[in-house]
């Protein structure tokens, strides 16, 4: 298809390719607008959807014009497309099982994440494979150094930019300056592809991967000089172009053994020079990229190139090369732990490893022993586990991830309700064989995995049966590169960041084409079939190009909007976030702040519009759900606000404000009060059973549907958990009748509400009196061991006789035996803000806002606190 190695056989088609391969390899991983949307690595994933569609555009007019086209199949096809029909059963099966509200929200899924697979893996595989592996790794070093001055001149674009005034598309993208760099830049990459060889397209990639490497390295130290505002949402690391420093290090991760190779194979001083300088900058940013996993999966790739017997050998023979290059890697990637401006944050990511140890390596921790590095993926891959165990044969289906993650979590949630900080969006687990077993089942990851095993297989074959040489090692290499990804995404997620998935991919289809020795070129020739499909796959590629331009103009309104409402410029943003939507009803977020613009005017109507219109497209945004409810609140329409509230719930069961909300529209109406709306209430007062508020919901609505035995249960449970509640103990001694036998908690309650009044009144009691007192509640706390008011209101008694030492002691005691007492955790921060401990009782506010978040009075302490 591309099996090109003599320029004078090129056709006009076959320049375009080499011109779209150059694109495909230089502007995507480098192209940056940061100012244009909200995620940098938007643009990188639109250029390449349109670059790629321009690919198999061309091919197919191509073929149209000559009348045939050839084809390289390997023995990996089968396997591969066995896949990939998998995955799509997988989608079709999920969405045959789905509710009906549920089934756009799939179709999103689909386009979003299914089209990573069927677009970006599968066209950078079959574009691979088809591009010849030439065996001939040939000097392109002055291309390189060319490179890295064009690199250079991007540094004047400050300078040099044509500035154009407003926000509008073109105003951010159009500069005759970088218009000329561009230019120049492309015209270079096509140059290095004048013969489109693997080897060549792998210079391009190194090419690229270094100019991010070094714009990195200069971020890292405070030298962001292209984009000079602050929008570094990574903190101290080090994210160049890519938008995330993890995507970037797993490119870099995935090139290096294949740079190693360049690097000892080359006979020139300058080629050794350059190469050897691209391999350390790797190495530079891998230190200040501070992902730890990717270190793992270099330190993974490395250590198979030592195991295949061919590199082994070239590494003994270039002993003297790779020995001072040893030493100045190791000397570039203990820098950053020595310099004064990143030193802290390479040694905080390395002992922070310390806390991981085999005692805590499960969910069954205590709050204050949460490694939220660790922690969060062992969550995430148990919420994985339990979707695959819900669908175990074909998975949540291809793109479905998300969903399902968001559906599940609650369970694991419930189950460990310390970890529910954890709670969070993901698209993927950080690991891929939970993701593969996840979304596709047994059979998908089965098949995943007989996938590289067949891979693996043929690459044993072809390193036994072929003797040494560039090609072998050079394969050997990109080998080690694909397992040290794999590796990688043991930990990661950049296997579904579009650019490293590109990247992965086209090394497999290389790897493929060159190691396989039962490659067949299978001539398509012309008939009315085979136009058909050519003209369907020029139309699909039409819109795929428009699907993108819609997405790209989407984020593009979606970030200015967001720009105008920070600067609360409501009407223009309020006009751009609806722009947005209407172009892309996926873009929740854009959906989601045009409905909070609309509730904060009193729009509810248009409101509820904007946030139903984002929930069809992202069924598992449970903050979508509650916003809605509010504006069906607002808008008076009962019955919807509650279906939302009960909806918000069941993502997010630890939501206080839904519950309470859900309590009182549910009392003002009982017509609601339906089973599953009572029991979604009463898991509330097991999650937050010290808010009395629930429990006073709770039993009104069992009174007015005339089920007093359900009410009497209801507040005998509250007033046992808070036993000062004057309210309850009135409510429930009202529903017994004289002569009814009464439960024992009500004189207990009663007895604990007279000391209660006592201990306010204590100041002018007698010395006599306040010795009875503290016996009394002595004697109460032996006698009722097991309520905590007890040993609280004795700590106020202390508190206020001046011994704060005792009184302190005994909220610990309770703190320790229930760490979510919203009362002992108040009283103990009073106590210590009283002391002017202002750090210890702000840590105990924090935790009492961790278990009954925006509960008003640790709310406004924790402001005063934090205030001074």
């Amino acid at each position: 298809m591309f099996q090109l190695t003599k320029t004078a056989s090129e056709g006009f088609y076959i320049k375009i390719m080499r011109f779209l391969l150059s694109a495909c390899f230089l502007a995507v991983p480098l192209m940056f607008f940061t100012d244009l949307t909200s995620n940098p690595f938007t643009i990188q994933s639109v250029l390449l959807y349109i670059v790629l569609a321009c690919m198999y555009g061309v091919s197919a007019a191509r073929f149209l014009r000559a009348g045939h086209i050839n084809f390289t199949r390997t023995f990996f096809d089968l396997a591969f497309i066995i896949y990939i029909v998998a995955c799509l059963v997988s989608w079709l099966s999920a969405v045959s099982a789905a509710p009906q509200y549920m089934r756009q929200t799939l179709f999103y899924n689909f386009l979003d994440f299914g089209s990573l697979l069927l677009v970006i893996a599968l066209g950078a595989y079959v574009i691979s494979k088809n591009v010849v592996f030439s065996g001939v790794i040939e000097s392109k070093t002055n291309y390189i150094l060319l490179f890295i001055v064009w690199g250079g001149l991007w540094f004047l674009l400050p300078q040099l930019k044509t500035n154009f005034p407003g926000e509008s598309f073109f105003a951010k993208v159009f500069d005759w300056y970088g218009l000329l760099l561009w230019g120049v830049g492309l015209w270079l990459g096509t140059r290095v592809l004048s013969k489109l060889t693997q080897e060549n397209v792998l210079v391009l990639s190194f090419v690229a991967c270094a100019l991010a490497c070094m714009y990195g390295v200069f971020q890292g130290f405070g030298l962001d000089i292209l984009w000079p505002f602050d929008m570094n949402q990574f903190a101290s690391k080090a994210f160049s172009t890519f938008g995330n420093p993890n995507f970037l290090s797993s490119f870099v991760v995935m090139l290096l053994p294949a740079l190693l190779v360049y690097y000892l194979r080359t006979e020139s001083r300058k080629d050794i020079c350059v190469y050897g300088f691209l391999v350390l900058v790797y190495l530079f940013y891998l230190s200040f990229s501070l992902c730890r996993s990717c270190w793992i999966a270099a330190g993974a790739g490395l250590l198979m190139m030592w195991m295949f017997g061919t590199l082994r050998s070239l590494i003994w023979q270039r002993k003297a090369r790779v020995f001072w290059l040893v030493v100045l890697a190791l000397a570039v990637t203990y820098l950053p732990a020595f310099l004064q401006s990143t030193r802290a944050s390479v040694v905080h990511r390395v002992t922070e490893m310390t806390q991981v140890k085999p005692g805590n390596m499960n969910l069954q921790i205590s709050r204050d022993q949460i490694f939220t590095s660790l922690h969060q993926r062992l969550f995430m891959w148990d919420v994985s586990k339990e979707i695959f165990l819900h669908t175990p044969v074909m998975g949540a289906g291809l793109g479905n991830f998300q969903t399902a993650f968001a559906r599940t979590q609650p369970q694991t949630l419930l189950k460990h309700p310390q970890l529910r900080e954890l709670k969070t969006t993901t698209n993927s687990p950080h690991n891929e064989f939970f993701f593969q077993a996840a979304q596709g089942g047994i059979v998908g990851l089965g098949l995943f995995l007989f996938m590289f095993m067949v891979l693996f297989l043929e690459v044993r074959d072809f390193a036994a049966r072929k003797k040494e040489g560039d090609k072998k090692q050079l394969l050997q290499a990109l080998f080690c590169g694909i397992l040290a990804m794999l590796t990688d995404n043991m930990l990661n997620i950049s296997l579904h960041t579009m650019v490293p998935a590109f990247i992965f991919w086209w090394i497999v289809g290389a790897e493929v084409s060159g190691v396989g020795r039962a490659e067949t070129n299978v001539e398509v020739s012309a008939n009315p079939l085979t136009k058909t499909t050519a003209l369907a796959m020029i139309a699909l590629c039409v819109g795929i190009i428009v699907w993108q331009a819609v997405v790209l103009s989407s984020q593009f309104y979606a970030f200015r909007g967001q720009k105008f409402l920070a600067k609360k410029d409501y009407i223009q943003a309020q006009k751009d976030l609806t722009a947005s939507l209407k172009l892309y009803p996926a873009n929740t977020e854009a959906g989601f702040r045009l409905g909070n613009i609309l509730l904060s005017q009193t729009h509810y109507k248009d409101a509820l519009s904007a946030f139903e219109k984002s929930m069809s497209a992202a069924a598992y945004y449970d903050q979508v759900y509650y916003h809605a409810a509010l504006a069906a609140l607002g808008a008076k329409d009962t019955a919807k606000s509650i279906r939302y509230l009960r909806e918000t719930l069941r993502l997010d069961p630890f939501n206080l404000q839904a519950y309470e909300t859900l309590g009182q529209l549910v009392r003002a109406d009982v017509i609601y009060a339906d089973d599953d709306t009572l029991g979604i209430l009463q898991k509330g007062t097991d999650i937050f059973p010290y808010d009395t508020s629930l429990w006073h919901a709770l039993g009104d609505i069992y009174l007015k549907r005339g089920e007093k035995e359900y009410a009497k249960t209801t507040y005998k449970k509250a007033l046992t958990i808070d036993t000062l509640d004057k309210s309850l103990l009135r409510r429930l001694t009202k529903l017994y009748e004289k002569g009814e036998e009464t439960p024992e908690v009500l004189s207990q309650a009663q007895e604990l509400q007279k000391y209660y009044d006592q201990v306010n009144k204590i100041q002018g009691t007698s010395r006599s009196k306040l010795k009875k007192l503290r016996e009394d509640l002595e004697q109460y706390i032996q006698k009722y061991p097991d309520d905590a008011n007890g040993p609280i209101l004795l700590a106020r008694y202390f508190m206020l006789m001046g011994n704060d030492i005792k009184s302190k002691e005994l909220l610990e005691e309770v703190l320790a035996k229930q760490p979510d007492n919203l009362s002992a955790n108040l009283a103990l921060a009073s106590l210590l803000q009283q002391a002017e401990d202002k750090e210890a009782a702000k840590k105990y506010l924090q935790n009492a806002l961790f278990y009954y978040p925006e509960n008003s009075t640790a709310t406004r302490r924790l402001e005063r606190l934090e205030s001074k």
